[in-house]
């Protein structure tokens, strides 16, 4: 017996114990959830980048960045947040996009299509955060360090051992922190997209 077979044998014993629906009663279903689905990662990232500038209007005041010498490392960073803040809001525009593709979607394939986007999308959202974020910590450390022209080598490389455990942590942090946002409604996306692949078995 072939994979297949185990999915749709698993099926059939899944339907035994569970409410019958038509494939016309069950679709509106799925498809009402996906789209609350994708409907809140929209809602979310626009809080989160909302919650960003709020951080950075608080923090004008007293930059941290202003606290690193070299003036072109400075205006590097600067030129960096815009670049991303550019993006995020180009991501945003894509959740937005998969919201309302996925509202006038009238066939379970292109339902499942925009499943597969949305979820990929979520994926590349998180993935670029994170690598930002790694990056500038990465390029602000090593300034800092390497600033500190009268450490010794020792004192050297316990700060940069701190700096690494520093950023593991916050990488670990921010990893649960979308795990939590995003990771439970894409598994919800998930799961309508393996019931509606089985319905077109």
């Amino acid at each position: 017996m072939d994979e297949l077979d185990l999915i749709k044998k698993d099926w059939q014993k899944r339907n035994q114990d569970l409410p019958k629906y038509t494939k016309e009663e069950l679709m509106p279903m799925i498809h009402k959830k996906s789209s609350s689905s994708v409907k809140w990662i929209f809602i979310i990232s626009i809080l989160e980048f909302a919650l960003w500038i709020i951080i950075e209007i608080l923090s004008s005041g007293q930059n941290p960045l202003q606290l690193i010498e070299g003036e072109v490392f400075y205006w590097f960073m600067r030129i960096s947040t815009v670049l991303n803040y550019i993006v995020l809001i180009g991501f945003i525009i894509l959740f937005f996009r998969n919201y309302l593709r996925i509202q006038v979607t009238d066939s379970a394939k292109n339902l499942m299509r925009q499943i597969i986007k949305t979820r990929l999308t979520v994926k590349y959202y998180v993935r670029y955060n994170i690598i930002f974020f790694t990056i500038v910590f990465i390029l602000a450390s090593f300034k800092v360090i390497s600033g500190q022209t009268e450490l010794y080598s020792e004192e050297f490389w316990i700060i940069t051992g701190v700096m690494a455990f520093i950023l593991l942590i916050i990488i670990g942090f921010l990893l649960l922190f979308y795990h939590v946002l995003y990771g439970i409604l894409t598994k919800r996306l998930h799961k309508n997209y393996k019931i509606i692949n089985q319905m077109e078995m």
